[in-house]
C-alpha cells in the first residue's frame, strides 16, 4: 500500500514548488505537509519530490523549446482559458446584478483577465508569425506590421 494517496502526492507536489521557489527551509516545508496531509515527510522525500519536479519541468521546457508548434498550442491554450474566464465573469455579473459586490468583485477580476490577455496578445506577433500559424479560435485577423514586414495579428 502506498504511503501517499494520489490527492496527498499532488499537495505535497505543489507544496514543495510553491515554497521551494519561496526559499523556505525545509524545516517548515515539512511542517507544511504535515499541516495540509497529516503525514510526517523526510527531507529525503522533499529531496525526491524536487528531483521529480526538475525532470518534468527540463522535459516540458525541452517538448516546448523543441517543438514551436507545441509552444504555439500551449499559448493558444493560455489565451482559451482566459477567454473562457472572461465569458464565465459575464455570466456572474449577468446572474448578480442584484448584488453590487459580486458585480464589483467579478468586474475587478475581469479587468484584470482583459489585461493579461491584452498582454498575450502584445507578444503574439512575435511568436505567430514566425511559425505563420493561425491562433485564433474564431478565424479573424488583423493587418500588422512588425519589424517591417506585413504580417497578420488573430483577433
Amino acid at each position: 500500500m502506498a504511503k501517499f494517496t494520489s490527492q496527498e502526492r499532488l499537495v505535497i507536489l505543489n507544496i514543495v514548488a510553491n515554497l521551494t521557489i519561496k526559499r523556505i527551509p525545509d524545516p517548515l516545508i515539512i511542517k507544511d505537509i504535515f499541516n495540509q496531509t497529516g503525514h510526517t515527510v523526510t527531507r529525503m522525500t522533499l529531496w525526491n519530490v524536487r528531483r521529480r519536479l526538475k525532470r518534468a519541468s527540463y522535459k516540458w521546457y525541452k517538448t516546448l523549446r523543441e517543438g514551436e508548434y507545441e509552444f504555439l498550442h500551449e499559448f493558444k491554450q493560455r489565451i482559451n482559458e482566459i477567454i473562457d474566464l472572461q465569458r464565465m465573469h459575464h455570466k456572474i455579473i449577468q446572474d448578480n446584478e442584484s448584488n453590487p459586490s459580486i458585480v464589483q468583485t467579478s468586474l475587478a477580476e475581469l479587468h484584470k483577465l482583459n489585461i493579461t490577455l491584452s498582454n498575450y496578445y502584445d507578444i503574439a506577433p512575435f511568436i505567430v508569425p514566425k511559425l505563420g500559424v493561425d491562433i485564433s479560435s474564431n478565424g479573424n485577423s488583423i493587418p500588422i506590421k512588425t519589424q517591417g514586414k506585413d504580417s497578420d495579428i488573430i483577433v
